[in-house]
């Protein structure tokens, strides 16, 4: 019985953890105002364990040519709120490829194609985000 139960613990213990995406309809700020995205440092490829790390918010109407220099090139994951979508760029300000991510859960960006070689993980240097 105390095996069983000691086991049940680190499995509440480990599932604590594991990161988890929030749902695109979940995206809020601690005031409760819409989040148009929510970008990750981290990525897994158990989906379940994404969304880990640090996280950058973009607001609606934030147009960021140069994303904060800790940021620059760390994005792995991201959660597009409902009704927004994100133009992202591989340089800044702006500039070389672009990509337009719409509403949902974006677990790994290494499995969207950037160019012709790349991928878009760790690639994000500026965005634009607007939701309707």
């Amino acid at each position: 019985m105390r095996l069983c139960l000691e086991l049940l613990t680190i499995q509440i213990f480990f599932g604590l953890l594991a990161a988890q995406c929030p749902a695109p309809n979940e995206l809020k700020d601690e005031s409760g105002a819409k989040i148009c995205a929510r970008m990750f440092e981290d990525s897994h490829y158990i989906f379940e364990q994404s969304c880990g790390g640090k996280y950058l918010d973009a607001m609606n109407g934030d147009d960021v040519p140069f994303v904060p220099l800790l940021w620059n090139d760390r994005i792995s994951s991201m959660v597009v709120s409902s009704r927004c979508e994100i133009r992202v760029w591989s340089n800044f300000p702006k500039s070389g490829e672009n990509r337009k991510f719409s509403s949902g859960v974006y677990y790994q960006l290494k499995d969207y194609k950037n160019g012709l070689f790349d991928t878009w993980n760790n690639e994000i240097s500026s965005y634009y985000c607007t939701c309707n």
